[in-house]
């Protein structure tokens, strides 16, 4: 080998060596650089007191191959001579045993008590409750979901046994549409339900209505928070159902709910469907209180139930058990109990558009400063609202009993301390009718109506009828009522009836009309209409007048024994005065008399009937000494009488007749201007008991015809039992066709044997078929 080859070699075996050299230093100096980086990456030494350290803790309880839920920790930190262990970022899951749910408590730390398996959370602890599908949908939004329940609080204590968690510190939560706060919480993972411990405090929001966005701001809701406290609250997550127990109260700006309970069922999307409020085990019966323009409004109820519809608004509101309501108004008052109540609600602008009350229903309203009062009660009451529009007044339309009903109307309070008068009308079915603004303008009465009028020092009116209609004034009384359809009425001993009858109250007349008829113990009246006056006592009656006397000792004149009877086109009468004025064609007739006018009027105190306007009149005439002891079945004699005017007076059995006096019987006719005749009661026969003319005196220049003797004097008298006239005064005179004339001072004719008596200066004489005996 050449030296500058062995030379090459050698620097070849040096740079090898060299690199061989490199190379062991490189790997020696990364290790060493790999086991300063672990070093230092390493966690620091365990303290004194510390046992062991681990990671990524997971335990879950399982039954029946289904997940109650699972406990998950960053990191656990055993002890030495402790039988706890700290966890870290904690994260309980709670699956539920239908695995329905994917509810998390969430914290920092918490001791794990080995021996029972307890988890004490001192922290913040973080509680959602959620469904899970919820979850799901949360997983993949990375955000939680509107049904999520969220709750916050600390000093939680779950127990691993029972899977459930527990604290009494001041809890704060929030759910879809409310948020709260309470002290102390109580979550059940097996059963789902969380429960507020006490002094719980809640805010709900309300959804807003179409009427928020105008002026009227009338209707509650208007998305105002509803506030509400009792002191604790039961919350089924998969019933979705709370309970709050109280006494409880629920406040809005308008409106305040006070109840021993409240029960609040949600839908799907957690909003509110069902609100329940109840007396509890508080006896707090809840009371529900309003407030508006028209006046302050309060309910309450063994129970009140709110139903909402998904949108939000309320739908229907029922009450039931013991149900009273009353509004307090500037100008009126009114009250409401029945033992159930359902209000229906328009939509979406929450306004009140149909309310049943049923069983034991009365409602009252008071007039303002000691007004007049109305009541009214049925079994069942329906009433129906205007509205269900933006800016729509919401009154009450028309309403209607659903069974038989009563109205009652009492007065405004009298002067003077006496009662009230009072006015009752019940039917079979009751239907008010509502002005615009709100104010009742009718009342239908429908089937067996019944009316009673009450006043003081004044015997019951009553009246019965078919229908009837009461127009009403806005103060709440009536103003006039109508009943149709066989109208009987009753005031004591008098008693009407027709087939309509009309009262008005202000002028406190009652007019019948059709077939009317009018009766008390003396007299009856029937007539097409007949109208009654109660505060003057005036009565009218038109288009054909008949009334009967029907009193056993006799009416206002008794000419016979018999029944009196009078029938006029109209009659003007009075019950205070006992006057009545029969008037157009007027014909009266009792027994054998009878006695026709233009006008008859009977005085009832002094018991005086006069007739005027062409009087036509026939009265029996009393026997004469010679007709009396022939046989019974003579035909009675009757005189017929014309005259201008008559007047009759009971007292002294007498009748005074004027102008054009005409008296007339079958033998004999009397002219004078006035007559006087004179009645005596009969006392045998078939007119036995009869008022007979027994004397008629002529005065004014008097005139008797007997067949072709007349006879003429200032004053003439007829004496029916003797059948004798007396002419006496100016010139008496007897003409007769074929003997002449005879005349003297007084001259005494007889009937029966055509004797005349002539008295004379120088004497009487009888002259007997005009010879003179001597």
């Amino acid at each position: 080998m050449r030296r500058s080859e062995a030379a090459r070699y050698a620097r070849w075996s040096a740079a090898l060596a060299l690199l061989l050299a490199s190379l062991t230093a490189g790997v020696y100096l990364s290790r060493s650089v790999r086991a300063w980086i672990e070093k230092k990456k390493a966690p620091p030494p365990a303290p004194v007191n510390v046992e062991r350290l681990s990671s990524g803790l997971t335990f879950s309880k399982v039954e029946q191959n289904q997940k109650i839920f699972t406990v998950e920790a960053s990191k656990s930190t055993d002890f030495k001579d402790k039988e706890a262990s700290l966890i870290e970022d904690v994260k309980i899951t709670i699956f539920g045993k239908s695995g329905e749910r994917h509810d998390i408590i969430h914290t920092q730390s918490c001791q794990y008590e080995k021996r029972n398996g307890g988890i004490l959370c001192n922290g913040e602890v973080q509680i959602d409750l959620q469904s899970a599908v919820e979850a799901d949908r949360a997983k993949k939004s990375h955000a939680r979901t509107a049904q999520t329940v969220h709750v916050e609080t600390r000093g939680v204590t779950f127990n691993r046994m029972s899977g459930e968690a527990r604290t009494s510190q001041p809890v704060k939560f929030v759910f879809p549409d409310g948020s709260g706060e309470a002290v102390g919480v109580e979550y059940k993972s097996e059963e789902g339900t969380l429960r507020l411990l006490r002094e719980v405090h809640m805010r709900l929001k309300q959804p807003p209505s179409n009427n928020g966005r105008g002026k009227n701001r009338e209707t509650a809701g208007q998305g105002d928070e509803v506030l509400v406290q009792g002191s604790h609250l039961d919350f089924g997550r998969d019933s979705r159902v709370m309970h709050l127990l109280g006494p409880v109260e629920a406040e809005t700006r308008r409106a305040r709910l006070m109840a021993g309970e409240l029960t609040l069922s949600l839908d799907a999307a957690f909003h509110a469907q069902k609100l329940v409020a109840s007396a509890g085990t508080a006896a707090k019966q809840p009371e529900l209180s309003l407030h508006g323009s028209r006046g302050d409004i309060s309910l309450r109820a063994n129970t009140l139930t709110a139903q909402f519809v998904p949108e939000g608004w309320l739908g229907k509101l029922e009450a039931n058990g013991s149900v009273a309501g009353a509004r307090h108004g500037t100008a009126e008052e009114d009250e409401f109990h029945a033992d159930s109540a359902s209000l229906e609600m328009w939509p979406r602008v929450t306004q009140a558009k149909e309310l049943n009350l049923k069983g034991s229903v009365a409602l009252k309203t008071f007039g303002s400063k000691g007004g007049e009062t109305r009541m009214l009660q049925t079994s069942s009451l329906r009433i129906e609202f205007s509205g269900g529009k933006e800016h729509q007044a919401n009154r009450p339309t028309a309403a209607e009993t659903l069974a038989a009903g009563t109205m009652e109307w009492t007065d405004a309070a009298a002067q003077g301390g006496s009662v009230p008068a009072r006015t009752k009308l019940q039917a079979g079915k009751l239907a008010l009718d509502f002005g615009p603004q709100g104010k009742p303008q009718q009342l239908h009465a429908t089937g067996n109506v019944q009316t009673e009028r009450t006043m003081t020092g004044r015997p019951v009116q009553t009246a019965t009828a078919k229908n009837g209609v009461a127009q009403l004034l806005a103060t709440g009384g009536w103003s006039q009522m109508d009943l149709q359809g066989d109208v009987r009425l009753k005031e004591g001993d008098r008693s009407a009836q027709a087939d309509q009858a009309v009262f008005v109250r202000a002028a406190q007349t009652a007019a019948l009309t059709g077939h009317a008829m009018a009766r008390d113990l003396t007299t009856e009246t029937r007539a097409p209409r007949i109208t009654f006056a109660g505060a003057t006592g005036d009565i009218r009656a038109e288009g054909g007048v008949r009334s009967t006397d029907l009193s056993p000792r006799g009416g206002t004149v008794q000419i016979a024994s018999a029944p009196a009877n009078i029938t006029a086109d109209t009659l003007q009468a009075n019950s205070k005065t006992g006057r009545a004025l029969y008037k157009g064609h007027a014909r009266l007739w009792q027994g054998d008399s009878v006695l026709e006018a233009e006008s008859i009027e009977l005085l009832r105190e002094t018991r005086v009937l006069n007739a005027t306007g062409n009087v036509r009149a026939v009265f029996p005439q009393s026997q004469t000494q010679s007709s009396a002891s022939q046989a019974p079945a003579k035909k009675l004699s009757l005189w017929r009488v014309t005259a201008g005017a008559l007047t009759y007076l009971e007292a002294e059995s007498r009748a005074h007749l004027e102008k054009n006096v005409v008296v007339q019987s079958a033998q004999q006719r009397i002219r004078a201007p006035a007559l006087d005749l004179y009645f005596t009661r009969s006392g045998q026969g078939a007119a036995a008991g009869a008022q007979q003319i027994s004397r008629a005196v002529g005065t004014g220049g008097v005139i008797v015809e007997n067949g072709a003797r007349t006879a003429t004097a200032e004053r003439g008298e007829y004496t029916a039992a003797e059948g004798k006239f007396v002419m006496s005064g100016g010139n008496p005179t007897l003409f007769d066709a074929s003997e002449g004339a005879t005349t003297g001072r007084q001259l005494t004719f007889f009937l029966a044997d055509d004797t005349i008596i002539v008295d004379s200066e120088n004497g009487s004489r009888t002259l007997t078929k005009h010879r003179v005996e001597k």
